[in-house]
């Protein structure tokens, strides 16, 4: 296993790093809405329409990260950074995501993982899968999802099933800190969804675009982001068993280009994520190699792109 002092410089979270990675996100954000404003060409719109799905998939990893507590170092602008540039904009909760997230990695596949109605149930027919894929484009996988979301978060611990260990005895030492501190209040989150949401309608309506802010931001989020939560969701685990050791059912996918459209901020190396969960995403690759050169990568849940996974996933 990596010692110590190789594992603790990894840990370590970077404001300045954060922060670039958050910028950069925006600004792409930004630039794809400029784009459409200047060349108002169905064709246009629909490259802008698909690369939004994409750079809204960015902002859920970080927000992702930001659950960790792994964005930036402080908790409390931690989560503050997270709600209002991350979760807020995609109309979502970091604590709602959190408490859910947190618990899959305890347990992954455990019968109460809350990820098991995505990733659960495989391999499975082409056919299947053709319809998963026409519910996400269509919307209605979203609306399944934020139902199904609020009452898992609603959850309460003793409603888990009798199968499932305690907390205390699975997963990594330190998810108990990730979850841990004071957060935000209920109002203040829903505050920052309604508040971000109303400054970019406001921005688009000022430019005289603010149909753009359902075009090119609802329903990307709610159509065209469900289908890449779903292929990526399904490559980090689908296929595999609850285990004792997680590296054993979660896979890498190492696919440059691929994993910019389906997993940005090197949310790829998802062995490397579950093993060490308190790596923030910046270091992932480096944790990547440290755990090749000790041969702690399981060789047959190394992939080199998504097509692969699919054609042993879906026949």
């Amino acid at each position: 296993m990596p010692r110590p002092e190789q594992l603790r410089p990894l840990t370590a979270a970077s404001n300045i790093r954060a922060g670039i990675a958050l910028t950069l996100d925006w600004i792409g954000i930004a630039a794809l809405f400029t784009v459409a404003m200047i060349f108002p060409n169905p064709w246009v719109w629909a490259v802008c329409f698909f690369g939004m799905a994409r750079q809204q998939l960015a902002l859920a990893i970080l927000m992702h990260d930001g659950s960790h507590r792994r964005l930036f170092k402080t908790p409390a602008w931690n989560d503050r950074l997270c709600q209002f540039f991350c979760a807020a904009p995609l109309f979502f909760s970091m604590y709602s995501y959190q408490k859910l997230h947190l618990k899959h990695h305890r347990d992954p596949l455990a019968p109460d993982d809350p990820d098991l109605s995505l990733i659960g149930g495989y391999p499975i027919p082409w056919t299947s899968f053709a319809r998963k894929l026409l519910r996400d484009a269509s919307g209605l996988s979203y609306y399944k999802f934020i139902r199904y979301f609020i009452h898992m978060a609603r959850q309460s611990p003793g409603t888990q099933r009798p199968t499932t260990k305690p907390e205390r005895e699975v997963g990594p030492v330190e998810l108990k800190a990730q979850a841990g501190g004071s957060k935000l209040s209920l109002p203040a989150i829903a505050a920052s969804i309604i508040l971000v949401n109303m400054v970019l309608w406001a921005v688009l309506f000022a430019l005289g675009h603010g149909w753009f802010f359902l075009f090119l931001w609802v329903l990307p989020a709610i159509t065209f982001l469900q289908v890449l939560l779903r292929i990526r969701g399904i490559a980090e685990h689908a296929g595999y068993v609850q285990g004792p050791d997680q590296r054993l059912n979660a896979r890498t996918v190492i696919n440059p280009i691929q994993t910019f459209i389906f997993a940005p901020h090197h949310v790829n190396f998802h062995i490397e994520h579950h093993a060490y969960p308190a790596v923030p995403f910046y270091n992932l690759p480096k944790l990547h190699k440290l755990m090749k050169d000790e041969g702690l990568l399981p060789d047959s849940n190394v992939y080199h792109g998504y097509g692969q996974v699919l054609a042993e996933l879906i026949s």
